[in-house]
């Protein structure tokens, strides 16, 4: 297929269906951590989209999330159509979410660029994103690539993907998908400067993401593909849907595919993975405390307390991270922050659905 010399329809979709279990106890399974204000006075939601508004039109704008969130996303985004808000009937990572984006898109949109984005990431300069985004836009629709954002590394971090580099510009060619490397290949990769960080954020046309799903993973499209012929009845959806593979979009997709490009971000962007990540944005006192809320700590350093509703006091501590919640507080080392994950799989295993 070749591209019209018009300028291509673009067209958001933003994946908002995740849990954000690491931000437990504030983020429960009815409040993810998207719907909350982790970063400035507004939710990263609604942060995501007022980032697009300025170049997006609203009905090109979607948000792909859960039955059980659909509600509320539809609430707190009435500049968008209801129709926008696209629901899975359960989560089965990013390549089923943007397999039934497509397939759903499609039948409104035939032919237009996609940028995909997450509802969870923080993203500063939006002047500079939204030139990187028509850049690679422009990209897509001339060359007919699958484009990502790497983010050059600040530092080597381990838990982030790579994507290895070739040739110079504003668009790169992408040599190869790295998984999270240990401590020692994750500084090569900082010294190369041919590695960035994948940040999960995509742009492609339509028909090229088609194309490509069904040359490297048609089982994640041919299910959906049957139910839209079928006639798309609300009640089809649940069986295509629980046929898919749950397989994440690099693995089903970009890692495979051999019309990958990169552009290299000149936004500042962060995923905001942990209680710490959000810590960085905000301001510490002399011994490095943050404090939101009431609190008071004593002979105390490099501790975040995030408060509540009471008094949070403290005496001799160092280097933790405090959650306080109505039924539930957090109190862990900052170093061990990841494992707020594994605090609510025990949760779960222990049938404490009260507290998720």
């Amino acid at each position: 297929m070749t591209p019209s010399k018009q300028q291509p329809r673009k067209i958001a979709v933003i994946m908002a269906g995740g849990k954000g279990t690491r931000f437990w106890p504030r983020s429960r399974a009815v409040r993810p951590k998207q719907f909350l204000a982790m970063v400035g006075e507004r939710t990263l939601l609604n942060a995501t989209v007022d980032r697009l508004l300025p170049s997006f039109k609203a009905e090109d704008i979607y948000i792909v999330t859960t039955e059980a969130l659909a509600a509320d996303t539809r609430r707190m985004l009435p500049e968008l159509p209801a129709a926008n808000v696209l629901v899975e009937p359960e989560g089965r990572n990013t390549a089923p979410c943007l397999a039934l984006a497509l397939a759903l898109i499609e039948q409104r949109t035939p032919e237009g660029v996609m940028v995909v984005l997450s509802a969870d990431s923080w993203i500063g300069d939006n002047d500079k994103f939204l030139a990187d985004i028509q850049v690679a836009v422009d990209h897509a629709w001339r060359k007919r690539d699958l484009v990502t954002f790497g983010i050059r590394p600040t530092y080597p971090e381990t838990g982030y993907g790579y994507i290895e580099t070739e040739g110079q510009g504003p668009v790169l060619g992408a040599q190869a998908f790295r998984e999270k490397p240990n401590y020692e290949t994750a500084v090569a990769y900082l010294e190369s400067g041919r590695h960035f960080w994948n940040a999960g954020m995509f742009v492609w046309t339509l028909q090229d993401l088609r194309d490509e799903l069904l040359r490297h993973c048609p089982e994640v499209l041919a299910p959906l593909d049957a139910w839209i012929a079928d006639g798309a009845r609300p009640d089809g959806l649940a069986q295509a849907y629980g046929r898919l593979p749950k397989l994440s979009i690099d693995y089903a997709l970009m890692e495979k595919s051999e019309r990958v490009a990169v552009v290299p971000a000149s936004f500042r962007w962060s995923d905001v993975g942990s209680w710490p990540a959000v810590v960085e944005f905000h301001e510490a006192d002399a011994s490095g405390n943050m404090v939101q809320g009431d609190a008071i700590l004593i002979e105390s350093s490099n501790c975040a307390v995030f408060g509540g509703k009471r008094l949070v006091a403290g005496s001799g501590l160092e280097n933790l991270i405090i959650v306080d919640e109505p039924d539930a507080l957090l109190i862990c080392r900052r170093d061990r922050a990841q494992d707020v994950k594994t605090i609510v799989e025990r949760l779960a295993a222990d049938g404490r659905a009260d507290l998720l």
